[in-house]
């Protein structure tokens, strides 16, 4: 910027005084049009500031509901698994009773129709026997013998029956309980995706308010350059204005501060002035002398009427 060596020795006062007025207009443009870039970039800073905040307290939500869900996740995981747990105390249940069976030679019965026909064959053996006028002794015994081994297989079946009640109510335990151990798994997968969802966005949310936290920055940075810029116009618009006051002393010119002065000396003067003039007023007035309208106007403006 010109400053009071940079201006040339040969420009006679009124032409360095010119000259510093230009200096002067162009550095207050200057320092004005910085003003307005840091105001701007300042808005920015604040706008973005504002938005980190409010991009983290979203952040924070999000985290939150994550692990609020995750919370339900471990839940859901713990009853899976005491339910499959549970399962396999059932299915254990259920082998133990197939290798009783088993090794009782009990085997499964192929439904009710078998139970039936035994039952039919009993009574027409029992029939046989009521009906006939003489059966031999060897016919009576061997019709007797069969009707007892078929007592025996009904026997056995109506035990294979009752084992297979029981296996199918473990049957429908094992069910339920698998049944329930997958419901319990699939909650998780689905409270999986709902943490994955919120964890994801948390990170977005993170990710996007450093980057404008970091634009924020830079633009603070940029503001506190040109306050230290602004500083060293106005310091340098100072200067300029300090020589022209010294060039215009020399030219007889008032400066803006010797002006301020003599208005206020000027000021004070006529006050005294008007001061006086309403105390020879006042004397008048009470000494029993009639007064004009301007007189009593003045009198009450000084307050000097107020009794």
């Amino acid at each position: 910027m010109t400053t009071e060596l940079e201006l040339d020795e040969n420009l006679s006062d009124r032409d360095k005084l010119k000259k510093l007025r230009e200096v002067k207009h162009s550095l207050i443009e200057n320092v004005r049009a910085e003003e307005k870039k840091r105001s701007e970039l300042r808005t920015l800073r604040d706008q973005d500031n504002s938005k980190v905040k409010e991009l983290f307290t979203e952040a924070r939500h999000h985290r939150t509901q994550r692990d609020l869900v995750n919370e339900d996740v471990k839940l859901n995981k713990a009853l899976r698994d005491v339910r499959q747990e549970d399962a396999d105390k059932v299915f254990e249940e259920l082998e133990k009773i197939e290798e009783t069976m088993k090794d009782s030679g009990i085997k499964r019965p192929q439904g009710k129709s078998r139970h039936s026909r035994i039952a039919t064959r009993i009574r027409e053996l029992e029939m046989t026997i009521q009906t006939t006028a003489r059966p031999t002794a060897a016919e009576e015994t061997e019709m007797i013998t069969e009707i007892e081994r078929l007592y025996k297989q009904m026997e056995d079946l109506e035990v294979a029956e009752e084992k297979q009640d029981e296996m199918r109510a473990i049957q429908k335990r094992l069910r339920t309980l698998r049944s329930e151990a997958l419901g319990h798994h699939r909650e998780v997968q689905k409270l999986a995706g709902m943490s994955q969802e919120h964890h994801e966005i948390m990170l977005g949310k993170i990710s996007e308010a450093k980057k404008i936290r970091t634009a924020a920055d830079d633009n603070h940075q940029i503001v506190i350059t040109l306050s230290d810029e602004i500083r060293k116009i106005r310091k340098q618009i100072h200067k300029v204005a300090s020589e022209g006051d010294r060039i215009r002393k020399q030219l007889g010119q008032e400066t803006a501060v010797e002006r301020k002065k003599r208005r206020a000396v000027e000021a004070k003067t006529r006050d005294d002035e008007i001061t006086k003039t309403a105390g020879d007023i006042l004397e008048r007035y009470q000494k029993g002398e009639k007064l004009g309208f301007e007189e009593f106007k003045l009198l009450i403006s000084r307050g000097l009427l107020n009794d």
